[in-house]
């Protein structure tokens, strides 16, 4: 993926950008602030409004690359990749601000053991409340924050965690290639999903370091197209990871999902329905390389029950994910 020789101790920090010229000029400005060796680097997926036009005015220090195209997150990073020059790899969204010593916090359990990807406490944007303490990454191919809405100084502890949050993460470049990267089959969504399932098959840690701390522009809100690009991935994760021998192993709580997800987009009306129906059809077609034999290894480090309180409106749907969450544990007991 790259050539170049990797400078001990740089921090190469990749920033993929589209339409985002609101919020660049803060996130830029908050890690130009950071003491730990680093470069910046910026890939605009082919952006229509000014963000080209701010880096090279105010940021001629930044390395830039324009995509012709928007190609995608995953692709975007995999991009700017090829032109780092550090040890460990930062990936940032553009709409993040990054606190004093987020980066120095973040690299230090790399530095110090082996097999490791970070990933920080991530705020809202205000500060106010907690975004996500690492994701969690269910067996299902459900996939959750951790910690929304709690106060920011909860999650004190550095802790494994089961997914990365694509906000921002680290590891060490060698490790990102031997992972192999971004799949690009992911356009939106689900891409950090993927990647935390491959490093789990790799033998990874993930670990949520709370002394690093990003601010995040996210609101929960899945209107149906963001439905169709997470349940497509979703889809696609399944297919990747799970022989067929495994999706009848986990049959009970596969089946579980698709009415959960159903009943969310019976909510969301009939757009809502096209968009399930049209990510089942090309989750199917989708081509990718596949890991027939990962199960074994991935299901440990994964989830076993979904939060309760995240995307239910009112207490029927509480009581329903309650019982999911039994039959969930009850699936992953007899099968391992």
């Amino acid at each position: 993926m790259t050539g170049n020789v990797h400078l001990k101790g740089l921090a190469s920090i990749i920033i993929v950008t589209y339409n985002h010229r609101a919020y660049l000029d803060a996130c830029l400005q908050s890690v130009m602030k950071q003491e730990y060796p680093h470069e910046i680097i910026i890939v605009d997926n082919c952006s229509q409004d000014d963000t080209v036009k701010l880096v090279k005015a105010g940021y001629p220090e930044v390395t830039l690359i324009q995509s012709p195209d928007n190609r995608g997150f995953g692709a975007g990073n995999n991009l700017g990749i090829r032109h780092a020059k550090g040890e460990y790899l930062v990936f940032l969204n553009p709409d993040t601000i990054v606190q004093s010593d987020w980066l120095s916090s973040l690299l230090l359990p790399i530095e110090q053991n082996g097999r490791l990807i970070t990933t920080p406490k991530i705020l809202t944007y205000d500060g106010l409340t907690i975004n996500t303490c690492g994701n969690i990454n269910h067996f299902t191919g459900l996939n959750f924050t951790r910690g929304p809405g709690r106060d920011p100084s909860d999650y004190p502890d550095t802790w494994e965690v089961s997914g990365i949050s694509g906000a921002c993460f680290a590891m060490r470049m060698c490790d990102f290639l031997e992972i192999g990267g971004f799949d690009e089959h992911f356009f939106l969504y689900n891409e950090d999903s993927d990647l935390s399932w491959r490093a789990h098959l790799f033998d990874y840690t993930i670990l949520c370091v709370p002394a690093s701390i990003v601010r995040h522009m996210y609101r929960l809100n899945v209107k149906p197209e963001k439905l169709y690009f997470l349940e497509v991935s979703r889809y696609t994760i399944l297919r990747k990871y799970y022989s067929v021998h495994d999706i009848l192993l986990l049959s009970p709580s596969l089946l579980l999902a698709e009415v959960l997800t159903l009943g969310y987009a019976i909510r969301l009306g009939r757009r809502g329905l096209t968009s399930k129906v049209t990510a089942f059809r090309d989750g199917l077609r989708a081509d990718m390389e596949t890991f027939p034999f990962a199960r074994k290894i991935i299901l440990p480090h994964l989830c076993a029950v979904i939060p309760e309180d995240q995307l239910t409106f009112n207490k029927l749907e509480r009581v329903i994910k309650i019982v999911s969450n039994k039959i969930f544990t009850w699936n992953i007991r007899i099968i391992t």
